[in-house]
């Protein structure tokens, strides 16, 4: 993960916002999850797991261990958007947590000799392109794992709400998504769902981003399985309210899934 820049200078601003934040906002138990995502140079992947490894993991690990954050995540992108290659997934209660992270990196990389934390910098530095990096600060409104799961898949699904429709996309979601993911979850099938919101403006153009988690890409049959039959199930009834409430609201042009494959990480009760 890039302390090294977009880290120190990304988890700053948020400190200052949670300090001017009421407390009342920031107390939740909607958790945080940051993502960042790079772009990888040709050839360079194995670069950049091994800095990962290296010198990201260390730190993230013990965060877990000592309760600051709940999981944490490297991942490769399967299918998604071209300019991402690879994603740093970090998940804590709070922003405060948050703020915790970054003291850990900062305390971190001063611990180093100079020529270590150069050669932390050049690690990150010669296998990705800066230039494309990205974050985004999400709140998950809906959140259920099975506790210490370690999933070696996520699939998301990322939606543009038009504006005033917001309230009305989270509550189809727990209406009709949530009891679904619910029975696979309690079946095994998956090992976590979600609905999540920005928590900050970037400008990235969505709004809103369901997601599931599974250990093998043949639960995605299995997935697909549930919702065709749930579709059969509620009938042209169902079909048509989806037609004319969720497209109605949904900007489709704007809409991407990502299907993403996590190579390191680790969480809160895994084994």
């Amino acid at each position: 993960m890039r302390y090294r820049s977009a880290l120190v200078a990304c988890v700053v601003g948020i400190c200052l916002l949670a300090a001017a934040l009421p407390a009342a906002a920031q107390a939740t138990n909607e958790p945080l999850t940051w993502l960042i995502n790079v772009t990888v140079k040709p050839g360079m992947y194995t670069d950049l797991e091994k800095s990962v490894q290296t010198y990201d993991k260390p730190v993230l690990d013990k965060l877990v261990t000592d309760g600051v954050i709940t999981s944490w995540g490297f991942a490769t992108q399967m299918v998604g958007p071209p300019s991402v290659s690879c994603i740093y997934v970090i998940t804590a209660a709070d922003w405060s947590a948050m703020g915790k992270v970054e003291k850990a990196f900062e305390d971190y990389y001063k611990a180093m000799k100079p020529e270590e934390s150069k050669a932390a910098m050049s690690a990150y530095l010669n296998a990705t392109q800066p230039d494309k990096e990205s974050s985004s600060m999400v709140r998950h409104v809906v959140f259920k794992e099975t506790p210490g799961a370690k999933p070696n898949y996520m699939l998301r699904s990322v939606y543009k709400v038009k504006p005033g429709k917001g309230s009305t996309a989270v509550k189809m979601f727990k209406e009709y998504d949530a009891p679904l993911y619910q029975k696979l979850l309690e079946a095994g099938v998956i090992s976590g769902y979600g609905l999540a919101v920005s928590e900050l403006y970037t400008g990235a153009g969505w709004t809103h981003a369901d997601w599931v988690t599974f250990s093998d890409l043949s639960q995605m049959d299995a997935l697909d399985k549930a919702f065709e039959e749930a579709r059969k199930a509620g009938g042209e009834a169902l079909v048509e309210m989806y037609r004319t409430t969720w497209l109605g609201m949904v900007d489709m042009d704007a809409y991407w899934d990502s299907l993403i494959r996590f190579t390191a990480g680790g969480a809160k009760g895994a084994k």
